[in-house]
């Protein structure tokens, strides 16, 4: 007689052996199986089968290359750092000649927002290159930023005790979490008006408009003209740019 013991083993093995390649919201490779046999995370809505079969990461490694970065970025060390819903995202540091304070570059993320994930510095890269030749210089000010970050400019929004008051979005809700929202050098202030009437001596400013959507990059939150996500090439420009 097999005993409950062998057959627990057994069937873990075969869950095991059975298991099919997966992947989470960060292109981390994993293994669909019964969760009983992961010895790592378990994602959820990755895998198919009964609810009790989830992708399982054991290696916060991305699949294939090791990111999708390319250009001057194309050589530049991969950090995995957890952002909103404790996702784990694939990261570099932004060059210096990309920001606008140098002195971040040498910073921790958890210290300052001075990285971006792999695909956005890629499109950032293709976009600064394109807008260099044109002689306009785009710098980042603020890339992907950390839940804990996320916390301290929140808390400070919320007792205007400290980054003088500025608003900031709620943790896990900010795109900066996502890896997918910069901040940029457009140094025209906040938009009053139904568009962005006073960036129309801003270089920067005028050269996204005009360019950066057809990089990927668009304009998200009205009263921001600094703030631009990366969406995706092809994506139509805001209708309050």
């Amino acid at each position: 007689m097999v005993s409950f013991f062998t057959a627990s083993i057994f069937l873990v093995t075969l869950a095991t052996s059975l298991a099919t390649d997966c992947y989470d919201n960060s292109n981390i490779k994993g293994s669909c199986m019964d969760v009983s046999a992961c010895t790592g995370r378990t994602v959820t809505g990755k895998c198919p089968g009964a609810a009790n079969i989830k992708c399982c990461i054991t290696s916060e490694t991305t699949s294939g290359s090791s990111s999708d970065a390319c250009g001057n970025y194309a050589s530049a060390t991969v950090s995995k750092i957890a952002g909103n819903d404790n996702v784990i995202y694939s990261v570099v540091k932004i060059l210096p000649e990309h920001l606008t304070d140098t002195s971040a570059y040498a910073k921790a993320p958890t210290d300052s927002d001075n990285t971006m994930t792999t695909a956005t510095a890629c499109a950032f890269d293709k976009m600064a290159t394109a807008a260099k030749q044109a002689g306009v210089s785009i710098k980042v000010s603020s890339g992907f930023r950390t839940i804990a970050r996320q916390n301290y400019f929140w808390n400070c929004y919320q007792t205007k005790s400290c980054n003088n008051g500025n608003l900031a979005a709620r943790p896990g809700t900010s795109n900066h979490g996502r890896g997918i929202a910069l901040d940029l050098n457009t140094n025209c202030g906040k938009q009053t008006t139904a568009t962005a009437t006073g960036c129309a001596s801003s270089a920067v400013y005028q050269w996204l408009y005009k360019n950066a959507h057809t990089y990927g990059f668009i304009r998200t939150v009205q009263s921001e003209p600094w703030h631009w996500e990366f969406r995706g090439v092809g994506s139509a420009r805001a209708s309050f740019s």
